[in-house]
């Protein structure tokens, strides 16, 4: 149990110099690995890989005239729309353990928070797998860094074929984040230069920053 950013600095450190990936999730108990994919209510008859379909083509149809850079792939597709909230078969994740420690404690919650760690060198070509409805199996990939956030956040995503499922594996592993220090270590962070300004380099992102720091709120 991670009490203090000390105590979360000294078990990052153990993670230097290895190919490990994050991602901090605000609720420690009750949070699992599912996509947002998998855990969208569908309406009554409709299948998930076609309701998928439907999702990803009404967002390339209608997102293009707020996109500077064009996705050249269904790569950068998923990754563009998982990154603004479109259920997709992806997990967020970020290579910097600052970045997953923020969207951990980033919002209120009268509970513990975690961070994942997932231990694998093995990166999705996706060159070889032009089409990534067709891998079957779990791995990540890098996207080419097709808008700021991306860039800011250290961006890196997981492909889960089967969407609905439950992640699990023996190279993953939790760190648990007391309730008691998520206000602190939020503070921390942001005396470290990680806060919504910075991971959310627009003025939406800047303008909640201005918020937080001008109230008393969490």
């Amino acid at each position: 149990m991670i009490k203090s950013f000390e105590e979360l600095h000294s078990a990052l450190t153990q993670y230097a110099g290895k190919v490990v990936i994050f991602r901090g999730v605000r609720d420690a108990k009750c949070h699992k690995l599912i996509t947002k994919l998998g855990r969208l209510r569908l309406k009554s008859g409709h299948k998930i890989f076609k309701e998928e379909a439907t999702i990803l083509r009404l967002f390339k149809e209608q997102a293009r005239p707020y996109i500077q850079w064009m996705p050249t792939d269904n790569w950068e597709w998923l990754a563009l729309a998982q990154h603004h909230g479109l259920p997709t078969r992806l997990l967020d994740w970020t290579r910097n353990p600052l970045v997953a420690a923020y969207f951990a404690v980033a919002n209120e919650h009268d509970g513990n928070s975690a961070i994942y760690v997932f231990h694998s060198s093995k990166y999705i070509n996706v060159q070889s797998w032009p089409d990534p409805f067709k891998r079957n199996t779990i791995g990540k990939f890098i996207p080419a860094h097709i808008t700021r956030r991306i860039t800011a956040q250290a961006g890196v995503f997981t492909i889960h074929p089967d969407p609905t499922k439950e992640f699990t594996s023996k190279a993953l592993t939790k760190l648990v984040i007391a309730k008691t220090a998520r206000r602190a270590i939020k503070k921390t962070l942001n005396s470290y230069g990680v806060n919504h300004a910075t991971l959310f380099p627009d003025l939406d992102g800047l303008a909640s920053h201005i918020t937080w720091l001008r109230s008393d709120s969490y």
